[in-house]
């Protein structure tokens, strides 16, 4: 009896061992095969080579706002601590410029001057040298504090938040030329765009000329119409009141595209008309600029923790993905900031939280490397390929990209260009 007994046990032990023995390689070919099921970072086994670093730069704190390069291929940046930065194409310092603590990033003019603005407001005008121009704006008309909002430039005005309205600015000469209202929420939100018209949108949906008078505001962004409903949204207000999270990506013929907090994607005429929108989860934070593809296709990160490739009529094409950077702001959520960008063979990078990624047009991952620091700011690339990525921990970083420069297409990058313009082409 006793030795039934035993081998009863030894069988049961046995048993156990065969069943986590197979739910431990059902969990591994699983994971190998679907990685996404188990964790939010990019699955190692899709990695197929890394992106080797050229130099890094330390710089003195964060980096939270999109780099900038120059025609002469300077590359600047705008620390949370104070300093614009401006490094060759080796690393080497160039020259910094003290301009008071900034979240947004720098935009640079036809004539190779770099327009910033400080968390206080104040604007500034740096020529190539680092050397000041002219500055305008900051208390006592500051209002709250400036976020990440970028301006946009063309070539004879600057466009940019200050004290609750889009303010024109005359680049020669620093002077104000006129003011549009924002709306809500816009100091920390949606980036400004020009379309191809020379209008100006911001504020979530609106529209001024450069005299600062409203030409359109679309009513997505209006709650007395009580047009939330056009794109089925819930009752669950977004973080910002207008709803838009991230500035304008503008295809040929003027249609444009922005993301939404706690919705995903929608697209819009030129007149601010709602044409349709694609849905990704609702509990995620879409601050990241879509990007448009030569032949039409629209790429954008969302919160959820997908890199999405659109149609042109906003069916999907494919998502893939790229890990989930958590929200600060709500548990259990996340948050795309980064825009992704296109290089000439189809290339898409895409800077999360951990890592740069490299994804084919197809929608497979084709490399990866880790970034430490974490990365909220938008890279740029350099016409040989080089690109750039700048971390919450001061590093900027140049990696050797063998997918060529920019994509000849309508909105490549974040507002667009290697200036950060936000000026869509003349088409």
């Amino acid at each position: 009896m006793k030795q039934n007994v035993k081998l009863k046990e030894v069988r049961d032990i046995l048993l156990y061992i065969l069943i986590g023995s197979a739910f431990l390689i059902g969990r591994i070919y699983i994971a190998a095969r679907q990685p996404h099921l188990f964790s939010a970072k990019p699955a190692a086994h899709l990695v197929k080579s890394e992106i080797p670093v050229k130099w890094q730069f330390a710089a003195r704190g964060a980096i939270t706002g999109s780099l900038a390069l120059g025609e002469d291929g300077t590359l600047y940046a705008a620390s949370e601590l104070g300093s614009v930065y401006a490094l060759d194409a080796t690393g080497k310092l160039r020259w910094t410029f003290d301009a008071g603590s900034m979240f947004a990033g720098p935009t640079v003019g036809v004539d190779g001057s770099i327009y910033v603005t400080n968390r206080d407001q104040h604007i500034f005008a740096i020529n190539r040298a680092g050397e000041l121009q002219w500055t305008v704006g900051g208390d006592p008309y500051a209002g709250r504090p400036m976020g990440r909002t970028a301006a946009a430039i063309d070539q004879n005005f600057l466009y940019t938040p200050w004290h609750g309205t889009l303010r024109t600015i005359r680049l020669s000469t620093g002077t104000l030329e006129s003011s549009a209202d924002m709306g809500f929420g816009f100091e920390r939100g949606a980036s400004v765009g020009i379309l191809p018209d020379g209008r100006i949108v911001h504020s979530g949906v609106f529209a001024s000329d450069r005299s600062g008078i409203t030409v359109w505001q679309n009513p997505l962004v209006d709650p007395p119409l009580n047009t939330y409903s056009l794109i089925d949204l819930t009752n669950h207000l977004p973080l910002n009141d207008s709803g838009m999270g991230s500035g304008i990506a503008v295809a040929v013929g003027g249609t444009f595209y922005a993301t939404f907090h706690d919705f995903g994607l929608a697209a819009f005429t030129p007149g601010g008309t709602f044409l349709w929108s694609f849905k990704t989860k609702l509990d995620s934070i879409n601050s990241a600029n879509p990007v448009i593809a030569a032949d039409g296709t629209i790429y954008f990160a969302a919160g959820d923790g997908n890199l999405n490739a659109l149609n042109i009529d906003g069916t999907q094409k494919w998502a893939v993905a790229t890990g989930i950077c958590d929200s600060p702001l709500r548990r259990g959520s996340g948050i795309a900031t980064s825009t992704p960008m296109l290089a000439e063979d189809g290339t898409i990078y895409l800077a999360n939280c951990t890592a740069l990624i490299a994804v084919s047009p197809e929608g497979k991952v084709l490399a990866t490397v880790p970034i430490a620091g974490s990365v909220v700011s938008s890279p740029t690339l350099a016409p040989d390929g080089t690109v750039y990525v700048a971390s919450q921990g001061g590093a900027i970083i140049a990696f050797a990209g063998t997918h060529g420069g920019l994509m000849n297409s309508p909105w490549p990058k974040f507002q667009r260009d290697l200036a950060n313009s936000g000026r869509a082409l003349p088409f």
